[in-house]
């Protein structure tokens, strides 16, 4: 695969500083896609971008999340978040319910409407997604699929190394100790 100059005068910017295999221009061109998805995706949600963020990472979140999380994944105080979820439950998009093993807090839970109408605006990209697949054999699918879990798995690993790193554990005297 090579290069096609013009196509993305982000890329083609990064290439003037950078070097770095094909593929891997490839995945950053797609998660730069991914981000204006997300974009559009608020938009024709009729969401305002922090909103929008929001309603992501409770969607999305392998662990349910309370107003104090969700401050903390979006950078804000939790006076604000505060008002965002107020936001998000009166328009219909997210609830309270009651944390699984603490009844003193509440996690936020999308409602079904919510994720109806994302999955429902998402459809069209999901279908083209699923088509496009059928070009590739079941072994080039294989390949593609091994790479593209790997990839994820690194994002991932970054994401929580950074996390941890701006958010450190405080370690006690024994901790360091030989």
């Amino acid at each position: 695969m090579t290069h096609q100059p013009d196509q993305d005068p982000v890329e083609d910017s990064e290439r003037q500083r950078v070097t770095a295999p094909e593929l891997s221009w490839a995945v950053r061109a797609l998660v730069r896609a991914a981000q204006e998805v997300d974009q559009e995706l608020a938009r024709r949600l009729e969401l305002r971008p922090l909103d929008y963020s929001a309603l992501n990472h409770v969607m999305s979140g392998s662990v349910p999340l309370g107003s104090a999380e969700l401050s903390g994944r979006l950078g804000i105080s939790t006076g604000s978040a505060t008002e965002l979820v107020d936001r998000l439950e009166e328009a219909g998009h997210l609830h309270r319910r009651p944390h699984p093993s603490d009844r003193r807090r509440k996690v936020l839970e999308p409602t079904d409407a919510a994720v109806a109408r994302t999955l429902g605006t998402l459809q069209p990209l999901f279908e083209r997604l699923d088509a496009l697949v059928e070009q590739f054999s079941p072994e080039e699918q294989a390949v593609i699929g091994r790479y593209l879990r790997a990839v994820t798995a690194h994002f991932h690993d970054f994401a929580r190394a950074t996390s941890a790193q701006n958010d450190p554990v405080p370690q006690s005297p024994k901790d360091t100790a030989p």
